[in-house]
């Protein structure tokens, strides 16, 4: 429903910062997932909505919209390159484990598959923002795309206190260990060779 929303009002704007302001606000539009409650006896359903999934899958959507009407295309460059050790007959089998897996296992499967979604959309639309806000400044463009969006993508996560009972120390920790994880190396080597910058 945010989508046409979100074409019209925020498509047209060209500040950086207040991109970052109108992700802010459409991005708490999902933040409570479990408004869209399903009677637990349907397993599958409940999970996908309890879980968020269903608000992931939303946030995507309005983004990809959102991007276009930014007037930027998408550009995956998903290669499924085989190591030197690829088997087939493993990945078969770990096929079959995963599939076996997942009867047993919804709850997991939707906790996990919420935020490899919804956190993942909202990081690449931070990268987005800080890369073309920083266009004229091509010596700091990556550094602040990395470090900006690192630090904003921590932050996010301080809306997790209380949640499921996390503590304020959990919390923190959370926060810390995410900001640190997109500053690793292989990050800042996949933005470099994605937007070609030394």
């Amino acid at each position: 429903m945010l989508v046409p929303i979100a074409v019209v009002h925020v498509g047209p704007i060209k500040n950086w910062f207040l991109r970052l302001l109108t992700i802010y606000f459409l991005d708490i539009q999902y933040g409570d997932a479990q408004n869209l409650a399903i009677n637990p006896d349907f397993r599958w359903l409940h999970s996908l909505t309890y879980q968020g999934v269903i608000a992931a899958i939303a946030l995507l959507t309005m983004t990809c919209f959102l991007v276009k009407a930014w007037g930027y295309h998408f550009n995956p460059n998903l290669k499924f390159i085989k190591s030197p050790s690829f088997q087939k007959k493993i990945l078969l089998a770990l096929l079959i484990m995963a599939t076996i897996d997942l009867f047993y296992n919804i709850p997991n499967l939707t906790a996990a598959i919420e935020p490899g979604i919804l956190e993942e959309t909202e990081r690449y639309l931070l990268i987005v923002i800080f890369l073309t806000g920083f266009n004229r400044f091509p010596k700091y463009r990556i550094p602040v795309a990395i470090y900006g969006s690192a630090i904003l993508f921590g932050l996010s996560h301080l809306s997790n206190f209380g949640w499921h009972g996390e503590s304020f120390t959990a919390t923190i920790a959370q926060v810390i260990g995410v900001m640190g994880a997109p500053l690793s190396g292989q990050n800042c080597i996949s933005i470099q060779e994605n937007y070609g910058c030394r």
